[in-house]
């Protein structure tokens, strides 16, 4: 792995350095960048993997070099180090979200050894690809995509926080391309919606969760879909027939519902929502307490569980902000009646950290990541083998099953 460390006073440079020096192993390259500037330059030359960014630097600040990275397209991972106040710090954190940037947290200083090494453990588990591998395709590109059949549904496995007992599946898409591998939602999923195949997508990933029954083996399977691909015309319809041909369809699959920018057409929503639970579908909302009407779909809505976005998940053991947020999401879903689940687990500290405050099920590349459905039988082994070492439960807590 690949490491930059970016700090302008020569005393800390030195301490972080030596401190890093002690965790890395034989394969890891650590650099030191003294300002903004030949950071920038360290960055898109060598490409780190992992970048420990202060705030506080000569010529650009930590700030406008962390918003460069990502015009620039930088999908590393960042850690931001800094003495400023818990306010600029969550601000931050926030700016790099919307700007898309991989903030795995905040590194107090000085900084102490057991938080590098935490950091450097999530670093490790990330797939880090950089710009050239995740430029978005054209329009035309994707149709072409589409028409040739290169999508694939991938599963990445939910469990239960309190045993680690495989209980659901996410349907995540995948785009097998001939000359850039696999490509990323991201890089494709808008396109598709401006291409009006959105529901296309939708009843596609429902017929691959019906063809591999077998390897998810009755586990229910979450598709995502958009309040717009909700309300579509015929869609609740299209799925309904699709249910007469398939009676235990709304066993196999439930919708999580994301959230627009904008909260619009609720009786049209309710009236969808309504008649999918009617017919015994399920509905989850996705990514709640991140949006502006996460309440008003709570309050509207016949839900049945609440997902807890990475976004508030990852930073939660050095933000107090997103650790009130996800305890707060999950206290909700108690007083509800609803299951809390939890994205983002990357750690053993956050898997703890989530089950003490009372949330039922997590997901996460601790757990495992998204997956093609033929390798899930041997991740379900593996992770039957490991749960049991991993003190991920409370020894009475274990299933023997």
């Amino acid at each position: 792995m690949k490491i930059l460390l970016v700090e302008d006073h020569p005393f800390q440079r030195d301490m972080m350095s030596g401190q890093l020096m002690q965790l890395l192993s034989g394969n890891d390259e650590l650099s030191t960048a003294q300002s903004g500037s030949d950071a920038l330059e360290h960055i898109m030359v060598e490409k780190p993997d992992l970048v420990f960014c202060d705030l506080q630097l000569p010529d650009i600040d930590g700030i406008e070099l962390l918003s460069n990275m990502a015009e620039r397209g930088f999908m590393g991972c960042i850690v931001i180090t800094s003495t400023a106040s818990q306010k600029v710090l969550e601000t931050v954190q926030n700016m790099c979200e919307k700007l898309h940037l991989n903030v795995l947290g905040v590194l107090p200083k000085p900084a102490s050894i057991p938080l590098l090494k935490h950091y450097l453990d999530i670093a490790n588990e990330h797939d880090v690809q950089f710009p050239q591998d995740l430029v978005p395709l054209r329009e035309e590109e994707v149709l072409e995509a589409w028409k040739a059949g290169l999508f694939e549904t991938w599963f990445q496995p939910i469990v239960r926080l309190e045993d680690g007992e495989w209980i659901a599946c996410e349907a995540l898409q995948r785009l097998r391309h001939p000359t850039r591998d696999i490509m990323l939602p991201r890089q494709f999923l808008p396109q598709l919606s401006a291409l009006a195949l959105e529901s296309e997508l939708t009843m596609t990933v429902i017929k691959a969760v019906i063809q591999h029954q077998e390897k998810l083996q009755g586990r229910p399977v979450g598709i995502n879909i958009s309040m717009n691909n909700l309300i579509e015309l015929k869609f609740v319809d299209n799925i309904i027939s699709m249910a007469e041909d398939h009676p235990q369809l709304c066993e196999q699959i439930y919708f999580e519902l994301m959230e627009p920018e904008h909260f619009h057409h609720i009786s049209q929503v309710q009236e969808a929502a309504s008649r999918l639970l009617l017919n015994g579908f399920r509905i989850a909302i996705d990514d709640f307490g991140t949006g502006h009407s996460s309440l008003q779909e709570v309050e509207f809505l016949p839900i049945d569980s609440l997902k807890v976005g990475l976004s508030l998940v990852l930073p939660m053991l050095s933000s107090r902000t997103s650790s009130a947020l996800v305890e707060a999401s999950i206290l909700i879903a108690r007083r509800i009646g609803v299951a809390s689940v939890a994205e983002g687990i990357e750690c053993i500290e956050t898997w703890h950290g989530l089950r003490d405050m009372g949330c039922d099920y997590g997901q996460g590349f601790f757990i495992a990541k998204p997956m093609p459905a033929t390798n899930l039988n041997n991740w379900h082994n593996l992770w039957d083998e490991l749960k049991n070492h991993r003190s991920l439960c409370p020894p009475h807590a274990i299933s023997t099953v």
